[in-house]
């Protein structure tokens, strides 16, 4: 193994060749990624060669315990292939554990291609970037690791708080609501009565202007000391409220949830446990448990041949959506969906409606975090009891997002912050 450090110049002992690319990496990474805050950052650099993951992460805890907050931290490592097995979500384990946020990581195609749930020569013929490759920011010893064999390079910046395993986790649901007046009281009641132990929960409520009360019921939380509500002038769709909601959050973790009962919460300690574990950053709560019929997924009472048609719509759009992204999940549609906030830090979402579950699954197996399913309890509502899917106007955006989000921007704009 060997090991190189960098100091504030970007000058390594054993790799001075790398020196000027890593310091304009590191140049355009703050300028893009990282907010100022007005500290004296420090720069680490790390090259590690032949070491496996778990000597990866006792190196790195070791070597960045005296990080403070703003210090950016770039490691390059060399794995050999029977390490390629989630090899990029290893990494951002690595870089989560040690207390840095906003990872972006640069990984060789065939670590890449590693990733993929499904052979073929689709996997051969797909760009890098369109597998996961972030972008090279110019800079031509970045994108030659995609050519390479086993190379990952990831960087980070260090976060304000502790260290996750050092202090208690926050948990942060995000709610969009809108004409759910009948619902919202419950569910909400539910989740603030909700425990998870070492763990403090927040929600954010997204309401969008609904005509039914629902606002006003909404707005009773307000000085709610776990409550945060973003208040929308217009209905502009599930993703849209989701997206906004993401914005506001600032739990470890985050869940998904419906504001109707369909979905139930005594299932969160069940998703978020693998995340706490260290065993994926990327849970969905399945409605459809493994080796059982997909037609038990929904049934809508006086109403059989829409819920049938809703059924074999699913293994449709799972389908394509598994094609597409090379990935096998039963249920990627499911409203559950519990990540860790790292996860999503810097990657670009945009869809407004029921294709944003496309897109966030899509983007987010792009970025290598693949996800683990988890069975939970569902109750599904029939069209007359609120459900808000259009079997017209919904089903052409999710085949159009398949098409597009397995090549679109991936990473947020490159332009300061």
């Amino acid at each position: 193994m060997t090991c190189s450090v960098a100091s504030t110049d970007i000058i390594a002992e054993h790799h001075l060749s790398r020196s000027t690319a890593w310091s304009t990496l590191f140049n355009h990474y703050e300028a893009a990624f990282v907010r100022a805050n007005g500290v004296e950052r420090k720069r680490l650099a790390f090259t590690f060669g032949g070491v496996g993951i778990e000597e990866l992460r006792r190196e790195v805890g070791v070597r960045t315990a005296a990080s403070t907050w703003g210090d950016l931290l770039l490691l390059d490592v060399h794995l050999a292939f029977d390490q390629y097995d989630r090899a990029r979500e290893h990494l951002a384990e690595i870089l989560f554990r040690a207390g840095y946020e906003s990872p972006i990581i640069w990984a060789s195609r065939d670590i890449l291609q590693k990733e993929s749930q499904r052979s073929g020569i689709f996997n051969d013929v797909l760009s890098s970037e369109a597998l996961g490759f972030p972008p090279s920011f110019g800079l031509s010893d970045i994108k030659s690791i995609a050519n390479q064999k086993g190379r990952l390079l990831a960087i980070g910046v260090r976060g304000k708080q502790r260290p996750p395993d050092e202090r208690n986790w926050k948990i942060s649901v995000v709610l969009p609501a809108f004409n759910e007046s009948s619902t919202i009281d419950v569910v909400l009641k539910r989740i603030l009565a909700k425990r998870i132990q070492d763990a403090t929960i927040e929600v954010c409520i997204v309401e969008s202007n609904s005509t039914d009360g629902t606002r006003e019921k909404v707005l009773a939380y307000q000085n709610h000391p776990q409550v945060k509500i973003v208040l929308e002038d217009c209905p502009r769709g599930k993703g849209h409220a989701v997206r906004a909601g993401l914005q506001q959050v600032s739990g470890d973790v985050i869940i998904i949830q419906d504001a109707d009962l369909e979905y139930d919460i005594d299932d969160y300690e069940n998703l978020i446990n693998p995340i706490r574990a260290y065993k994926a950053s990327f849970v969905l709560g399945s409605r459809h448990p493994a080796g059982e019929r997909v037609w038990q997924l929904r049934s809508f009472e006086g109403q059989q041949f829409i819920s049938s048609v809703m059924n074999v719509s699913h293994l449709f759009f799972a389908w394509l959506l598994n094609f597409t992204f090379r990935q096998r999940l039963r249920d990627p549609f499911t409203m559950f969906k519990v990540f860790r906030r790292d996860a999503i830090e810097n990657v670009h979402l945009e869809c407004n409606r029921f294709d944003f579950d496309i897109e966030l699954v899509g983007k987010l197996t792009r970025v290598g975090r693949l996800p683990i399913e988890i069975n939970v309890k569902y109750i599904s509502r029939s069209f007359d009891e609120g459900k808000k899917v259009s079997f017209f106007r919904d089903p052409p955006t999710w085949v159009a997002a398949c098409a597009k989000h397995r090549f679109s921007t991936l990473y947020l704009s490159a332009s300061p912050r």
